[in-house]
């Protein structure tokens, strides 16, 4: 069982390194959404560094959304790489996504649960309540978006990253990103799965990168019982 991609389309040295760098910067080493130190995944298509509590909200929120990738144990696409530089790091994203955080508003702590996790999560990438309001827009977005919106508001995310002192580049990707047309990814719930036995795990130093096991979800069935609405039964292999 394995999610890795193939080495085709596998990200250059010169790339790996480049995203090396990016995340020894000093605002990339604290999670953006929790702070905790030292994090070691990222949203790929968001351009953060998060940590492993946090990148599980972010696979809650669909790819569509946010795209988690191990920092160390992932395989990375130039384009991938590409995308995280360009926005510069935590701090450039924050300043754009958390643009109107309210007034004396605790983001999570580290120790935060699970719940208040989601919840700022959800808010700050999916609903995006706090961005400028002019920049807001649901993902459930149609592709018939007139082009008019779309100008007005690249020019505007441009123009609040020249306000910032931020790159260019930082605008013209999140604006772009945020009004793309995406799909719909309905959330039910989080399951939890306690591994209670592996066999040929991969040798890995747990004590600098974080060890996980990758579960995928088989045939996915739909039944009908008498007198009973269907039911989701998915099979975990």
């Amino acid at each position: 069982m394995n999610t890795h991609r193939d080495d085709e389309g596998k990200a250059s040295k010169g790339a790996l390194r480049r995203l090396k760098k990016l995340q020894s910067q000093p605002d990339n080493q604290f999670c953006a959404d929790c702070g905790a130190d030292n994090p070691k995944w990222a949203s790929a298509n968001i351009g953060v560094f998060i940590c492993i509590k946090c990148s599980g909200m972010h696979r809650s929120l669909g790819v569509h959304i946010s795209k988690v990738l191990s920092v160390t144990l992932d395989n990375w696409t130039d384009d991938e790489v590409d995308s995280m530089v360009d926005v510069g790091g935590n701090a450039a994203a924050n300043a754009i996504y958390e643009a109107f955080l309210p007034e004396n508003f605790q983001k999570p702590r580290p120790e935060a649960s699970s719940e208040e996790r989601s919840y700022f999560i959800r808010r700050k990438y999916e609903l995006q309540e706090f961005l400028k309001p002019s920049l807001r827009i649901a993902s459930s977005v149609s592709s018939n978006i007139n082009s008019s919106f779309s100008s007005n508001m690249s020019s505007s995310f441009q123009s609040k990253s020249s306000s910032n002192n931020l790159s260019p580049a930082l605008g013209k990707r999140l604006s772009s990103k945020i009004y793309q047309d995406v799909g719909m990814t309905e959330f039910v719930g989080l399951l939890k799965i306690k591994v209670v036995k592996g066999t040929n795990l991969a040798v890995r130093d747990v004590l600098s990168s974080d060890p996980y096991v990758i579960l995928t979800i088989g045939k996915q069935v739909n039944s009908e019982d008498t007198g009973h609405s269907k039911q989701f039964k998915p099979c975990l292999e």
